[in-house]
């Protein structure tokens, strides 16, 4: 029984939820909301038990996370070592690059997020002074229309941003 007591307490701990949060993808600002949330909870036995048993029904069930297969970190992870690049690099304050190579300045993105991506990559491009480049996530077959719209869209305004794919749904792009 104390081993449980002790395993709750290390999993409930704010720092704990706070580092769980950044590894789901949520940004440092909103974990940081969440965990200033979380820790006036966590002082409070009483409203503690309500916010663990809502936590633990919210948390539970791993398809809960966004429904990705896996975090945008993943892909990260695995295109940027592939390219040479460096994760997470701090051109100015306030904007962190999820890659950078020697040419490109790169936005991952799952792919019902392509709009936010091309003005992301831009604003990579802009503080580093390399050229834009966008990965899109592709985790099922029926994310293509969104490639398609990133392509049209980067197409009929001429935008300088290079496009790259990842994920399961990759296989049926390529099929076209």
């Amino acid at each position: 029984m104390r081993n449980l007591l002790e395993w709750l307490r290390h999993r409930c701990n704010p720092l704990h939820v706070f580092c769980r949060l950044k590894d789901f993808g949520f940004s440092e600002a909103v974990a940081r909301r969440t965990c200033a949330v979380w820790e006036w909870v966590y002082a409070r036995p009483r409203v503690a038990l309500v916010a663990l048993a809502t936590a633990l029904v919210l948390f539970s069930c791993q398809s809960a996370r966004a429904g990705h297969d896996h975090p945008e970190k993943f892909y990260q992870g695995i295109w940027c070592a592939e390219a040479g690049g460096t994760l997470e690099t701090t051109p100015r304050q306030g904007l962190r690059v999820d890659c950078e190579t020697a040419g490109h300045a790169v936005e991952f993105d799952f792919a019902s997020k392509w709009a936010e991506a091309v003005g992301q990559s831009l604003a990579y491009a802009g503080a580093t002074g390399k050229r834009a480049g966008i990965v899109l996530i592709l985790e099922q077959s029926g994310d293509v229309r969104f490639l398609d719209k990133l392509r049209f869209t980067i197409a009929a305004s001429r935008l300088p941003i290079d496009v790259w794919v990842m994920g399961a749904g990759v296989e049926v792009e390529h099929g076209r």
